[in-house]
């Protein structure tokens, strides 16, 4: 059972079943079979173990969430295009959610699950480490490792940017690691989530080959951020690491010499990292005077989709203008609005910010009820965390990887819109799931490290139980 669940979590996050549908030309039939290897374990649970049925606050936050997509529908432009988007929500969302809460019923369970998670990420990163490395970008593992060469990165004519060893062809969409998914921002998001859990196992694991397994998946995860160029991705991973410190799991000034050595090897390996973060310093002073600073498209591009958002939530603040429908309906007249365009757009785009979209799409009740899921997995993840701070240290750390996680995919919220969100339903089962994994009928007699590495024990399903 535990197998299956492992394989679940491996498959939904390196985006294998829809690589090889779409390899296969049968999507649906591959996310069916995918889903199907959730199902397995819940249905073992819940009938065959007869351990009902759990519903915990946060998937009843995710039905109020529903109840708003649906509020919205009612005014919204094209119901089609609404449908099909609160269906991907059904379906990737509560769902899902669902079966991972009620199949990982037990600490050990939920320890393969998160091991399942930094093992891919580490083996995703190390894909993009070979690319840069050998200069094989069209080297892409069967999708795993995506890179757009419609821009050959291998053109002598392009400028390209400096390093300390070596020069690298300009930082272009062309030759900024993409993942499974194909998306650079996207790819960086979706490692940065799998981070914390990876550092925790590094700080936990007992046995050293563990240990050296989680260290070097660790570094590749890192690896793969850094390759994606993604400027949001790194400010999101400045937020973790200053809030490990907080936390009291980092030391200042090994941030500093760990800082500083990643300063140099980015110059070396990925020379135009730097140069691409120093464009961001020029926001501020962009919004103030939009004519005359000068910074690069796609920040521009990035400022004119946001403002639309915002101006489309302003004009429809309760419920929104529907579900799916800013990008094809509104985004091209509000991103002409010369009080909004700071770079000229004349095809339809997303908000590039979850917040913003959900806000105009949604209104105030979706952008509230989708906030108050993410809160409400946030209390429970950081209560658990100070109930076993000092009884059993190793649950606390589970509840505090998680916690991160979570903040990670906020923080990126702020530059990427609610895509592929089947990541971060899935992120949310797995912590609810570790909420209840990590509160057991007698952990307060067993020592700090036995149940996490110890056989399937039952969880106590206090929050909200039907008996099957």
């Amino acid at each position: 059972m535990d197998a299956a669940i492992v394989t679940f979590v491996a498959v939904v996050y390196a985006n294998l079943a829809a690589l090889a549908g779409h390899s296969l030309d049968q999507p649906v039939i591959a996310g069916a079979l995918s889903l199907g290897l959730i199902a397995l374990p819940f249905l073992v649970q819940v009938f065959l173990r007869r351990r009902g049925l759990i519903a915990d606050p946060v998937w009843f936050g995710m039905l109020c969430f529903l109840a708003a997509l649906l509020l919205s529908t009612f005014g919204a432009r094209d119901p089609h295009t609404s449908f099909l988007w609160i269906l991907t929500y059904v379906t990737e969302g509560l769902i899902l959610y669902f079966l991972v809460l009620n199949s990982i019923r037990s600490a050990r369970t939920l320890r393969r699950a998160v091991w399942a998670l930094v093992v891919a990420g580490g083996v995703l990163g190390s894909m993009s480490a070979y690319q840069e490395l050998a200069h094989d970008y069209r080297q892409q593992f069967a999708g795993l490792a995506q890179r757009n060469l419609e821009r050959d990165p291998n053109i002598a004519s392009k400028p390209a940017e400096g390093g300390v060893l070596r020069t690298r062809e300009r930082v272009e969409i062309g030759n900024r690691a993409a993942g499974p998914i194909g998306d650079p921002n996207r790819y960086a998001q979706m490692l940065l989530v799998v981070l914390p859990l990876a550092l925790f196992r590094l700080w936990d694991e007992r046995q050293t080959w563990l240990r050296w397994c989680a260290a070097g998946c660790t570094l590749f995860i890192l690896a793969g951020i850094v390759l994606s160029y993604s400027r949001g991705g790194i400010l999101t991973l400045g937020l973790v690491v200053f809030l490990l410190v907080l936390l009291g799991h980092l030391r200042w000034r090994h941030v500093l010499l760990a800082g500083g050595l990643a300063v140099v090897l980015a110059l070396i390996v990925a020379p135009g990292l730097l140069g691409r973060l120093s464009s961001m310093g020029a926001v501020p002073a962009l919004l103030s005077d939009r004519k005359t600073v000068q910074t690069d498209g796609a920040v521009r591009g990035r400022l004119t989709e946001m403002l639309a958002a915002f101006n489309v939530f302003l004009d429809h603040p309760i419920v929104g203008v529907g579900p799916g429908h800013f990008t094809p309906y509104y985004s091209v007249d509000y991103m002409s609005d010369p009080e909004v365009a700071f770079r000229r757009i004349s095809h339809p785009r997303r908000a590039h910010n979850l917040y913003l979209e959900v806000a105009a799409e949604t209104g105030i009740l979706g952008l509230g009820s989708f906030l108050a899921v993410a809160v409400l997995a946030l209390v429970r993840l950081w209560h658990a965390r100070r109930r076993w701070r000092t009884e059993m240290p190793e649950y606390a750390h589970m509840a505090t990887a998680f916690w991160l996680s979570v903040v990670a995919y906020l923080g990126t919220g702020f530059f990427l819109q609610l895509a592929y969100q089947r990541y971060y339903w899935l992120l949310l089962g797995l912590a609810g799931a570790g909420v209840q994994a990590l509160t057991l009928p007698h952990a307060e007699s067993v020592g700090p490290r036995a149940v996490l590495h110890s056989p399937d024990v039952p969880v106590a399903t206090h929050q909200v139980s039907f008996p099957s």
